[in-house]
């Protein structure tokens, strides 16, 4: 996956996301995905960046509701 394709692919997340949290602004899940996109930055291997990124957007998010 090249670059492109790992930030359309956090775009889709994003989109993703804001449906699924409707109680939440798009700013708000957008900075939540984009926080958490950025602790995988580093890394080599990037396949899965936007899996990973997701699944740590919505832990953050549901811990946010609580």
């Amino acid at each position: 996956m090249d670059r492109n394709e790992e930030q359309h692919a956090v775009v889709s997340v994003i989109n993703t996301l804001a449906c699924r949290f409707p109680g939440y602004s798009r700013t708000d899940v957008e900075d939540a995905v984009c926080e958490e996109y950025s602790a995988f930055n580093s890394g080599p291997v990037r396949t899965m960046v936007p899996v990973l990124v997701e699944r740590a957007a919505i832990k953050r998010l549901q811990g946010s509701l609580t």
